[in-house]
């Protein structure tokens, strides 16, 4: 999980928001691999609300608030295919801290 997520910049952000955020990283990572890429050559994974509340333990409603702080503080974009399809979501990379922060 990037140390980036701990400054201030990102103090708002819950703990369970950046785990969540941690988990998709990993899986954006995996569809890396696999060449899960759009037209435009971005990376995109699968995460549905239903799969954020089975692997937080918590509700539906929560896992919404989740994934909605990180489109919030611009950690995640979320692409609706519709047709009854899931959301295409592009897990959105934090600027590393430089060896001089704090």
């Amino acid at each position: 999980m990037p140390k980036v997520l701990f400054t201030d910049e990102y103090k708002d952000l819950s703990a369970e928001a950046k785990l969540l955020y941690g988990l998709m990283l990993d899986r954006m990572q995996l569809s890396a691999i696999n060449g899960w890429c759009d037209k435009n050559g971005e990376v995109f994974i699968f995460y549905t609300i239903a799969e954020t509340s089975e692997m937080l333990g918590c509700g539906h409603d929560k896992a919404t608030r989740l994934q909605r702080e990180l489109e919030k503080h611009n950690l995640l974009r979320r692409k609706y295919q519709g047709k009854g399809k899931p959301a295409k979501l592009y897990v959105l990379t934090v600027p590393k801290i430089s060896a001089e922060s704090p």
